[in-house]
């Protein structure tokens, strides 16, 4: 009899325990659905890539960032725990800026387009006979990389003159609030030579997260007898609740 109630005693004490155990380890997903839109955005970012094709930015899911996420995969299982409304949000964001970027091309307001993620440039010519060759550089492939000049990139629609030949190196810095939004976009007017024979050529530049490496060269196809007057202009910039958006660097 004695042996029967320890024997029941044990069994009582031992499912107690157990479902303890199953109260302790239940999954906690909060973290996960409740995840902010600026950290899930530092994610998703990892994961844009361009359709050259289409001139659209889209996420790919198998992109790698780093070595180490080909062994581990990583990168994906970081991607897998977005907050997928924010997953949702984003691409919305993203299709907004496709839009810009497919209205300017089909309506020819613009002859280039310079599309960047945080490992890439792609520049796409939409009017072939556009006058100035634009083209991106290695950051060391600059002359000396000193700086001539500066053009602040707002919505006050600022302009700059630089006196050159057929070349001029720029490159471009972006107001680091900038890293932290969906994306960004500006547009720049150039006018080469005087009034009587302007040659004008409209770049779209636009992207998201950190623009590495931002250096572009400007040759002018019909070159000039000598230094000739360039004008920068900025044109319309995206990000206007910032009181300047990038600057645009000219190089000796």
């Amino acid at each position: 009899m004695k042996n029967l109630i320890l024997t029941g005693l044990g069994i009582l004490f031992f499912s107690i325990l157990i479902y303890g155990c199953y109260d302790s380890f239940e999954y906690d997903d909060s973290g996960e659905k409740g995840s902010s839109y600026e950290s899930d955005l530092n994610v998703l970012k990892k994961f844009v890539d361009i359709n050259e094709s289409t001139q659209e930015y889209y996420i790919n899911p198998n992109k790698k960032s780093t070595v180490i996420s080909y062994i581990t995969n990583s990168d994906l299982e970081e991607l897998n725990a977005v907050n997928p409304q924010n997953v949702l949000q984003y691409k919305d964001n993203l299709s907004m800026l496709n839009t810009e970027i497919l209205q300017a091309i089909s309506s020819h307001t613009v002859d280039y387009v310079v599309m960047s993620t945080n490992h890439q440039v792609i520049i796409k010519k939409v009017n072939e006979d556009v006058p100035v060759e634009l083209s991106h550089v290695a950051f060391s492939a600059s002359t000396n990389n000193q700086v001539r000049s500066l053009l602040d990139i707002s919505d006050q629609g600022l302009s700059k003159d630089i006196y050159s030949r057929n070349l001029v190196e720029t490159g471009i810095e972006l107001n680091p609030s900038l890293y932290t939004r969906d994306n960004w976009s500006f547009r720049i007017r150039c006018e080469i030579g005087d009034s009587g024979n302007k040659q004008i050529v409209r770049v779209l530049f636009c992207g998201m997260g950190y623009f590495s490496v931002a250096t572009f060269n400007w040759l002018l196809l019909n070159a000039y007898d000598g230094k000739v007057l360039w004008n920068f202009t900025c044109e319309q910039v995206m990000n206007e609740d910032l009181p300047s958006v990038a600057q645009m660097v000219f190089f000796k």
